[in-house]
């Protein structure tokens, strides 16, 4: 992998990991056999797993329109 890409994915998951984890909902609604829904406050290691997991989907999501966009710049200068 270059160095660009590198570089692409370490400030990609860094920008996608703080603005997940400050405008996150730490609140989800949960469901009981009544039916009846109630929220409920997640804990902070599940929070940030949640964070995480959402930062390296959003992460090779960049990182693919990135290579994209790289493979159809070459193909337009050759």
């Amino acid at each position: 992998m270059n160095n660009k890409y590198w570089k692409v994915a370490g400030f990609s998951f860094l920008i996608i990991f703080i603005l997940t984890y400050w405008l996150g909902n730490r609140t989800i609604m949960t469901t009981d056999m009544g039916g009846l829904s109630s929220p409920a406050l997640l804990t902070t290691s599940e929070y940030l797993l949640r964070t995480v997991g959402y930062s390296l989907v959003l992460t090779a999501v960049v990182l693919i329109a990135v290579y994209l966009i790289y493979s159809i710049q070459k193909k337009i200068r050759a």
